[in-house]
């Protein structure tokens, strides 16, 4: 079978401010259909530069990008029309409500207004945002924006889906729709680039991952290739009754949640058991690492402004 062809193709892009500032450093990307790719990094690393150059914002220095096989560096307004994008910061339109602006969001991008309507009551309904229908936005809570904000991203179709953080300040219940939502749109087909430091929550909905430093990707792959840098570790997390003393196969700053060896697993549980016994342990979890774990350990072996070596199943 012939494989698909990128939504959305990025290939040896250079953005480098007035001031020399280099912010993306020969960034490629491909992101295909139905994928729902997770782009991380600390602040700084560039994401938010590339976020702007594939929404047509800014200008980049050199490389290409594509969307469809349409060349949006040139014809930056097809990125706009093709482009949903839920963005970290607050919106414009306060004045509307919260259905109005589901609803404009969809008629902006072509969808009609009987169609835009009845697109902005599904999505209330299904995120629980009835209660706040004709909440105007500047009243809300910050929670609810941001909903309201993810359904005016996804209310109408589009080639890309550019999510930046979908669930800063959303309650722990709806982030769990919101979650549901963003797996439902990628089996259906669904472009997605999520930009997001909620690992744990994201890692359910990723087929793959790139990390961010200093302007360059430093790895790339599945959640499951990139457990490479952390396959022989295993997770420890403990609820202490008191400050324990550190055992020697744990990091310093541990026990509360830490990696360690795989090969001292007896005689770290050996330990608990003895804490526990003593009633200096309340309860413990072992179990494999988290994706935050992985992007800490690729962020430590990289280093500052360096690629790091890739795992096995992982590209650059």
């Amino acid at each position: 079978m012939t494989p698909l062809p990128p939504v959305l193709s990025v290939r040896d892009l250079v953005k480098r401010y007035r001031n020399g500032t280099l912010a993306n450093d020969h960034v490629c990307l491909d992101l295909f259909p139905g994928e729902v790719f997770a782009l991380l990094g600390p602040n700084g690393a560039g994401k938010t530069t590339l976020v702007r150059q594939l929404l047509g914002l800014a200008r980049p220095t050199s490389g290409s990008i594509t969307l469809d096989g349409v060349d949006i560096v040139a014809d930056p307004g097809f990125a706009r029309r093709n482009i949903g994008f839920l963005p970290q910061g607050s919106f414009d339109l306060q004045s509307l409500t919260v259905a109005e602006t589901i609803e404009f969001a969809a008629r902006l991008r072509g969808v009609p207004p009987r169609e835009a309507r009845a697109a902005a009551a599904r999505l209330v309904e299904r995120l629980d945002l009835g209660p706040f229908r004709n909440t105007a936005m500047h009243a809300a809570s910050g929670g609810v924006r941001r909903l309201a904000g993810f359904a005016a991203a996804v209310a109408a179709p589009a080639r890309l889906l550019v999510l930046d953080e979908p669930t800063n300040d959303v309650d722990p219940l709806r982030r769990a729709v919101l979650w549901d939502l963003i797996a439902e749109l990628g089996r259906g087909g669904a472009t997605i680039l999520l930009v997001t430091h909620n690992l744990a929550e994201a890692e359910r909905v990723i087929d793959r991952l790139a990390i961010m430093n200093a302007g360059r990707i430093i790895r790339e792959g599945s959640p499951a290739a990139l457990r490479g840098l952390v396959t022989e570790r295993l997770r420890l997390e403990v609820t202490a009754a008191r400050p324990l003393a550190p055992h020697p196969a744990l990091a310093p700053d541990g026990p509360s949640a830490c990696l360690f060896d795989a090969a001292d697993l007896p005689a770290v549980a050996a330990w608990l058991a003895r804490l526990r016994a003593a009633g200096d342990v309340l309860d413990f979890r072992i179990g494999p690492p988290t994706l935050d774990d992985i992007y800490a350990a690729a962020m430590a072996s990289a280093g500052p402004g360096r690629s790091a070596p890739l795992p096995a199943g992982a590209r650059a």
